[in-house]
């Protein structure tokens, strides 16, 4: 019955990330800011080549980004002129189930571990098209509960032989303003997942780890849930990629006084220098004590960015 349950759920996703894929973001490097390989979960990749796409085949490059120390693993598929690929992260060595279309003659690059989570860049390096490429990816996990899909995130550069220095190159992403709230914790856990946004080039092309670091601080307080502001200043630097927690922007004295009833941070990213701002997932999981049809569920979106026009003193401090 769980099997059933499980396999249910997965081609559900499928269908969704089928569905977003043929309205979602074009470019030639696409990044998808969160997947996993937990045991149980299926993280399932679409992506459709353009009409500008050879018929042939056009070379399309993974590179994956994992664990705790981030760390690059990739190499090269391949998909023809108006294919879509669908297929799962995972390698059928370590849980995955494959193509969900087994003749497909597209050729995937399935991720080689189970229990990993990170984020994924794919490029493709023939065309010089600048929407050679869209896809989308769909994650399901019985376990946590969550059932998401998201479209990948645009460069909108081509990555042809004569442009190969834009492959990763996510330096126009400069987000760096996030109001953080989270519930109460007897009611949700709340975690972010942060990726450095920047030019990743020299690393792909490198087989190296990305480097880039976003340091988040809270501005010097914290917000309770009834508004009342809580002074003291914490930071967290995360080095390409990672989770952190609300009490991680939190000294030991604000999160006692801000209790178990939520609240929110107004959170300030300083990029490093090989930087640029942060793509932030937050990840919501709702405990038991909430009861039906909540209970064991779990939610992940893109974070909110707040932009502060420059005229009303662009990144002031409290935002």
């Amino acid at each position: 019955m769980k099997k059933t349950f499980q396999k249910t759920l997965i081609a559900a996703a499928t269908g969704v990330a089928l569905m977003s894929a043929v309205g979602s973001a074009s470019a030639n490097s696409l990044l998808f800011p969160y997947f996993t390989t937990n045991t149980g979960a299926q993280s399932v990749l679409s992506l459709t080549a353009s009409s500008s796409v050879s018929t042939s085949a056009e070379t399309i490059h993974y590179v994956y980004n994992y664990g705790t120390g981030c760390v690059h693993y990739d190499a090269n598929g391949s998909l023809t002129a108006n294919d879509t690929l669908s297929h799962s992260i995972a390698d059928t060595t370590v849980g995955g189930f494959g193509k969900v279309v087994g003749t497909d003659k597209s050729t995937p690059v399935y991720f080689p571990l189970a229990g990993q989570t990170g984020f994924l860049i794919v490029t493709n390096k023939v065309s010089s098209a600048i929407d050679a490429i869209s896809g989308s990816l769909a994650i399901v996990d019985p376990s946590s509960g969550l059932v998401v899909s998201y479209p990948g995130i645009s460069n909108a550069l081509a990555t042809d032989a004569a442009n190969v220095t834009n492959e990763g190159n996510f330096a126009a992403i400069t987000d760096v303003r996030f109001p953080l709230s989270f519930l109460p914790t007897g009611v949700v856990t709340t975690s972010w997942y942060a990726v450095a946004a920047g030019n990743q080039y020299t690393a792909i092309t490198n087989g190296a780890n990305w480097t880039g670091v976003v340091t988040f601080s809270n501005q010097g307080s914290v917000y309770d849930n009834d508004e009342v502001a809580i002074s003291g200043t914490a930071t967290k630097a995360i080095t390409c990629a990672g989770s952190f927690a609300a009490t991680d922007l939190e000294t030991s004295a604000q999160a006692a006084k801000v209790g178990t009833n939520g609240g929110v941070i107004k959170a300030l990213v300083t990029p490093s220098a090989t930087a640029t701002g942060a793509v932030l997932s937050k990840l919501q999981t709702v405990l038991p004590a909430v009861g039906a049809p909540f209970a064991g569920k779990q939610f992940l979106h893109r974070e909110t960015v707040l932009a502060v026009p420059t005229a009303l003193g662009g990144l002031g401090v409290g935002f």
